[in-house]
């Protein structure tokens, strides 16, 4: 779309404006869903490996693989939600440590390299992965360039993720979700996650 601007001496320019895509809201997948199939190439250290059960030898890290070692507790991270990032971060960090002593997995996929992350997430039992193109949170519907997070929440002007927490099982179900759309759970409780991998063990 062409306007035409005129300036207080009454000269006029035109500019070109891009036409916006009409909004279409993210729609998160939920309990009973189906967790999409994915598959990362590790190019230049997009993943880190603490707790993965192999190191896949084609250097493919798709989501068969990941539930090889039992159930898999994904989430989604973005370092850019301000004073959110900070305190979510923390939540994984110490979700990580309970998720494994249960037998379980925690896979973070993040927009950011992993490399960039603070030492104590790299350290973390924990599985961190660059999703570069965020094609893996446009899958779990906790992304969409269509329905971006700016347009709705104050303070946030880049392109991040819904956060979020899933358990799946080796069925691919998902047996557990948390999502906050609004960013208003600043200290979440991990004891749903715990619970919903237990119940997901014994089936």
């Amino acid at each position: 779309m062409t306007l035409e601007l005129i300036d207080e001496w009454g000269d006029i320019s035109s500019t070109t404006v891009k036409d916006r895509r009409p909004v279409e809201r993210v729609q998160p997948l939920g309990t009973g869903d189906k967790a999409p199939f994915f598959s990362i190439a590790n190019r230049a250290g997009y993943w880190t490996t603490p707790v993965l059960p192999s190191t896949p030898a084609d250097h493919i890290l798709t989501l068969p693989h990941l539930l090889e070692a039992g159930p898999l507790v994904v989430g989604f991270y973005c370092p850019c939600w301000g004073r959110y990032a900070g305190p979510f971060l923390d939540t994984l960090i110490e979700l990580a440590e309970a998720v494994h002593a249960r037998g379980a997995q925690l896979v973070v996929f993040s927009n950011e390299h992993p490399r960039y992350m603070p030492n104590k997430a790299q350290e973390a039992p924990m599985t961190i992965v660059f999703d570069a193109d965020k094609s893996v949170a446009q899958q779990f519907g906790v992304y969409s360039e269509a329905d971006p997070i700016w347009d709705r929440i104050s303070g946030i002007s880049e392109e991040v993720y819904i956060p979020a927490l899933y358990v799946v099982d080796a069925g691919r179900r998902i047996r557990y979700q948390f999502l906050d759309e609004n960013f208003e759970s600043l200290t979440y409780q991990a004891q749903p996650v715990l619970a919903a991998i237990t119940h997901t063990i014994a089936l």
